[in-house]
């Protein structure tokens, strides 16, 4: 786990790797309370089947990890550093067409909004949450990455 912005440097050439390694981390750290730690959240989706049996249903599950995890603990499966923790629908709309995509839109967005809300919270005033050590941060969660596989318009 890395809790604290770092830089890496190759003689006089800086050199960046991990999310903790780059200029936003340090720019979103230096505008914390002192003490303060970021938890840089990492959310991922794709559309997956549901089920065969009920009219090939489909949904995006929501997936979310945290950048203090170094990736290449973070990208093994064997790890469990990923968690989902909704499901968006994607339902069909009984309306014209040309209001299709503003719906999928519209609903897409509110489902990241509720899903979503305490994180927000959590990034804008903080939260106390334990660390692997059992030791008590205050921390802070900026959305770092968003990786999804969205509908073509």
């Amino acid at each position: 786990m890395e809790y604290d912005p770092y830089i890496i440097m190759d003689g006089s050439e800086r050199e960046y790797g991990e999310w903790m390694s780059g200029n936003e981390a340090h720019q979103i750290q230096d505008q914390l309370p002192e003490g303060a730690t970021i938890v840089p959240i990492i959310l991922a989706s794709d559309k997956a089947p549901v089920t065969r049996m009920t009219g090939d249903l489909e949904m995006h599950p929501l997936f979310i990890t945290i950048a203090n995890i170094h990736s290449s603990i973070r990208m093994k499966a064997t790890s469990h550093a990923w968690a989902c923790i909704g499901y968006i629908p994607t339902p069909e709309f009984l309306t014209h067409s040309d209001f299709h995509s503003v719906l999928e839109a519209h609903l897409w967005h509110r489902c990241l909004d509720i899903i979503c809300s305490g994180l927000k919270v959590a990034a804008s005033i903080g939260m106390f949450m334990a660390d692997p050590n059992n030791c008590s941060r205050y921390t802070f969660t900026p959305l770092a990455t968003y990786t999804a596989d969205l509908p073509e318009q």
